[in-house]
């Protein structure tokens, strides 16, 4: 039984670890678009604009990059079962 429950146990933790990146990468996939669009409808004549929102477009690129190898590259150290 025991074996059945940690297995279960790291079923839900492994949802539970999807779900929350996939609600995070669409977030930042959403902020780059929206921002993204913003840049090129707009056309600000503000120079300070125009740089906050090449600034903010940029932070989204990195985010949607960096936000997999946060996820999936790095791996919780996970206690031993018991023998």
């Amino acid at each position: 039984m025991s074996d059945q429950k940690a297995t279960s146990g790291l079923l839900l933790r492994r949802r539970s670890k999807l779900i929350g990146f996939i609600i995070i990468e669409a977030s930042a996939i959403g902020a780059l678009l929206l921002t993204g669009a913003t840049a090129l409808s707009l056309k600000p004549s503000d120079p300070t604009l125009a740089l906050s929102i090449n600034i903010v477009t940029i932070a989204a690129a990195a985010a949607v990059a960096i936000i997999p190898i946060l996820f999936f590259a790095i791996r919780p150290i996970l206690p031993r079962g018991e023998r």
